[in-house]
């Protein structure tokens, strides 16, 4: 339970007691309980569902889900999406876009990133809770699992960009425990599916991949990954698991 509770006030900004003393190992061994953490946040999204859905219509209630995910998180991974297409849109060197990421001051091409990112899933969500079904309800349970399961992909298998850093560690620790991650994967692709079928099945798919290209791509441009892109992995997980999923929601 120690590790959950690490693994909660790290992703969440859920009012808890912040651990006391916590190690190194506690807190790389606490990322096996991210997509744990996720089940809780889509827990709380899917009650708040069958609070919201039979008084609010569907795009009110999308505005709201959406603003609920975003205090539950704190907006954590939100800025570090923003940071991170503050410095990837920027054109420069790769140096410079990592000091630009590490700027806390959002830019131009993070905040409208930002926008439009925010419209395409609220528009999403809007139209899923619009058909009336169950099968597009679970997509909200189940968005969050996945992406935070996802985007360990980058803290497993590309390094860490910085020399100093929370994610070097946090990376370099990590190798031992790889068969934990991929088992988590299988079980996840396997619930997706029992649950969701095919809409399941190609969301998981569609994010996956997603984010293995994007953080093999940046971590090439850059010699690594950095929290940031971690945040925006999460992020782009979520966005790309409704994209993949809809058409075959019906």
């Amino acid at each position: 339970m120690r590790k959950l509770w690490i693994a909660l006030t790290f992703l969440t900004r859920i009012p808890l007691p912040q651990p006391a003393n916590v190690t190194s190992e506690e807190f790389t061994l606490s990322q096996h309980y991210y997509p744990l953490v996720g089940l809780i946040l889509g827990g709380v999204l899917w009650a708040s569902l069958a609070l919201l859905l039979p008084i609010y219509p569907p795009l009110i209630t999308a505005a709201l889900v959406l603003i609920l995910e975003l205090i539950l998180t704190g907006g954590i991974h939100l800025d570090g999406f923003m940071d991170s297409m503050d410095g990837l849109l920027s054109a420069r060197t790769p140096d410079r876009m990592l000091e630009i990421m590490k700027d806390s001051h959002v830019g131009a091409f993070g905040a409208v990133s930002t926008m439009v990112f925010l419209l395409l899933k609220f528009t999403l969500l809007a139209e899923l809770f619009s058909l009336g079904s169950l099968a597009a309800l679970y997509l909200v349970l189940f968005m969050p699992i996945i992406a935070r399961w996802i985007f360990l992909i980058g803290v497993y298998y590309f390094p860490y960009a910085r020399e100093k850093g929370l994610g070097k560690g946090f990376h370099e620790a990590s190798q031992n425990t790889k068969w934990i991650f991929i088992s988590q994967g299988l079980l996840l692709l396997l619930l997706t599916y029992t649950i969701l079928n095919w809409s399941g099945l190609v969301g998981f798919s569609l994010a996956t991949l997603g984010i293995f290209f994007f953080t093999r791509k940046v971590a090439r441009l850059l010699g690594g990954l950095t929290g940031d892109l971690y945040g925006a992995s999460i992020e782009l997980a979520e966005l790309f698991f409704l994209l993949g999923a809809f058409p075959f929601i019906f």
